[in-house]
């Protein structure tokens, strides 16, 4: 009796043993079982939910094109502001444009007064503002520039008032001949058509009238830091009549060549074509160099002249403000050098020196001072009476002029 339930015990601790050995393994079954039953509804819960429309797409920003020419990646002089150097035009960009064509609208009066009272009211030597103790119009101009058209290219200016008559009015080439008289194109300031070619950062070709800027400055006296000119400036031209070619190297370099009548004239005297070069150099936002050189032959009665003229100048400016009451300051200095040769007559030097210092408060306000000498041995360029005077010119020595503005 005592053996059998010494073996009863003994299988009922097996069957405990065996029960407790199962528990947990049933329990890690069912806990597998629960999850993959939470994650079966989660995916059904999924398949059964709508299906959220896809989002809106990020405007990105186009990408580079690479295939777009140099010289519109790169313009010329487009990398920095140039509007504090002088001779240029300080304005921003015109809104008189519609499509390809760029309207202008310029009017400039004045009223002078010179200290020693001309008599007759003429203010000499000078282009710009030159009639005494008058309301008068100095310039007046209407225009309009084509281009953006991939090739084609061109500008046509008309202008009115007395600085016509002080340039265009005091060349002497229309008496050679007939059919070219300056009633007939003083009142034109620019007309040229051309094309411009995307090689390099980018090539004019142009032919007809356009603007010259030996001595520095500009034609329009509102684009110069003083209204009126230097005298060095006034006895170089300021517009040629020919062929021009434009070439940007690169994105701060650029080189002019002319092929003209002669200098600062409609027809020439001679069969010879005048010719010369411009370049100009500008490295830094800060400053601007320019070397340029015109060969020709100018003098009516002698065809074995020969005129060499070299204008140089430096622009810098040396400071640039962060406040509303001053702006910039600047100088420029013109050192120009030339040599006429005379077969007729003697030949002589050609030189001269001008600073300016350019003081740009704010857009509205600015000041200048300027200090210029001009000499002309042989009075080959000097400035004369006008054309037409009934006043003999005095004397036939050297020309030296300066003074401060």
């Amino acid at each position: 009796m005592r053996s059998f339930l010494l073996a009863f015990s003994l299988f009922a601790s097996s069957l405990v043993a065996a029960a407790a050995a199962a528990q947990p393994a049933t329990a890690a079954s069912d806990e597998r079982l629960q999850a993959l039953e939470r994650r079966v509804q989660e995916l059904e819960s999924r398949l059964a939910a709508p299906v959220p429309a896809p989002p809106a797409a990020v405007a990105a920003s186009p990408p580079a094109v690479t295939g777009q020419s140099l010289d519109l990646r790169e313009p010329p002089f487009g990398e920095f502001d140039y509007a504090w150097t002088n001779g240029n035009n300080p304005q921003p960009a015109s809104l008189l444009g519609l499509g390809p064509v760029t309207f202008s609208l310029y009017v400039d009066t004045y009223f002078a007064w010179q200290l020693h009272q001309p008599a007759d009211h003429t203010i000499f030597p000078t282009t710009t503002a030159p009639r005494h103790n008058e309301i008068s119009l100095n310039l007046a101009h209407v225009g309009l520039e084509l281009g953006g058209l991939n090739g084609p290219i061109g500008r046509l200016y008309l202008q009115y008032g007395s600085i016509v008559e002080t340039i265009a009015g005091q060349d002497t080439t229309t008496t050679r001949g007939f059919f070219l008289t300056n009633r007939l194109l003083q009142y034109v300031q620019q007309a040229a058509v051309g094309w411009h070619f995307h090689a390099l950062h980018g090539i004019n070709l142009e032919l007809g009238i356009f603007q010259s800027y030996l001595g520095l400055e500009s034609y329009l006296p509102e684009e110069n830091w003083a209204y009126t000119h230097a005298f060095m400036s006034d006895a170089t031209p300021y517009y040629f009549f020919g062929v021009r070619t434009q070439i940007f190297p690169t994105q701060r370099f650029k080189i002019e060549l002319w092929l003209v009548n002669g200098w600062q004239t409609f027809g020439q005297w001679h069969e010879a074509r005048a010719g010369g070069y411009l370049w100009n150099w500008r490295p830094r936002e800060w400053i601007s160099l320019i070397n340029s050189a015109y060969f020709g032959q100018e003098v009516q009665s002698d065809p074995g002249a020969l005129r060499f003229y070299s204008d140089n100048n430096l622009q810098i400016r040396y400071y640039k403000g962060h406040t509303k009451h001053l702006r910039s300051l600047a100088f420029s200095l013109v050192g120009d050098f030339g040599w006429e040769h005379r077969e007729t007559a003697p030949s002589g030097f050609i030189g001269g020196i001008t600073l300016t210092h350019h003081i740009d408060f704010t857009t509205l306000w600015k000041s200048t001072l300027r200090g210029d000498v001009f000499y002309d041995q042989t009075q080959a360029i000097s400035p004369k009476f006008p054309v037409g005077s009934a006043y003999p010119w005095p004397g036939s020595g050297a020309f030296l002029a300066g003074g401060f503005t």
